[in-house]
């Protein structure tokens, strides 16, 4: 009897040992993050600009479409195109005054759906037109040097020409500055531009010229458009100093 009962208690003991385990599988849940991330865009300016885009203090290149017609200045200042003067023809016809590296325009956007960027001028006189040569027409690492020589021809009353193989574009002018704003640049400062936090142009409605479609967007890094500006001005301009401002607009898509 005691021998049975030995028996099985050890057979109890057997069982035990090869009972399977019972730890917990892992198991999962989850919290959705929601959120948006808003575009930014930023503009910067540059006029008699060099290779890197910075605004250039020098004696600017400008070329005449007729011979003497036209003259630089000693010096340029910043976020400014100076024609010191400009003599019209005699008879028909305009003289072009045709400014090299005129202005560097520099875009720093997030914006996926990529930016336009639009150029027009205030009120234009009678008697004169300003054309713009887009040397660039897609964002790039620098602007584009001019490629312009001699004796670039003239606004001819229709169309701006072209030169060196950039057709040039008419800007429209779309009304005094409106902006509350003083003085001229833009509050990008990437590499030396003209920098104003403030400046004066003229609020945009619809219209002016299309410099770029840009697809895509430049991140972290600012990139460039490079363009040349002419000058017109036929025989019933009226003498003495004048000015004129020109505005870029960087427009979401």
């Amino acid at each position: 009897m005691k021998r049975a009962l030995a028996a099985l208690v050890m057979l109890g003991i057997g069982y035990v040992s090869t009972a399977p385990s019972s730890a917990a599988v892992t198991v999962y849940g989850s919290a959705q993050l929601k959120y948006t991330v808003n575009a930014t865009a930023s503009v910067s300016i540059a006029t008699n600009y060099n290779a890197a885009g910075a605004q250039g203090l020098g004696a600017p290149s400008i070329l005449a479409s007729a011979a003497g017609n036209c003259t630089a200045p000693a010096a340029e200042v910043a976020a400014t195109l100076t024609f010191a003067g400009i003599t019209p023809p005699g008879g028909a016809g305009f003289t072009g005054c045709y400014y090299k590296n005129a202005i560097s325009v520099g875009v720093l956007s997030n914006d996926a759906s990529g930016v336009k960027v639009v150029e027009y001028a205030d009120v234009i006189a009678g008697g004169e037109q300003i054309c713009m040569f887009p040397i660039d027409s897609t964002l790039q690492a620098a602007p584009s040097a001019s490629g312009a020589a001699g004796n670039p021809a003239a606004y001819a009353g229709a169309a701006c020409p072209t030169v060196n193989a950039v057709a040039g574009q008419k800007l429209t002018a779309l009304g005094a500055t409106n902006s509350g704003g003083a003085g001229f640049g833009a509050a990008g400062n990437p590499g030396g531009t003209a920098v104003n936090a403030n400046p004066l142009y003229t609020i945009y409605t619809a219209g002016g010229s299309t410099i770029c479609t840009c697809v895509g967007n430049s991140g972290a890094v600012w990139k460039f458009l490079g363009q040349d500006i002419q000058l017109n001005a036929d025989g019933t301009a009226a003498s003495g100093a004048a000015s004129n401002v020109i505005t870029v607009a960087v427009i979401p898509q």
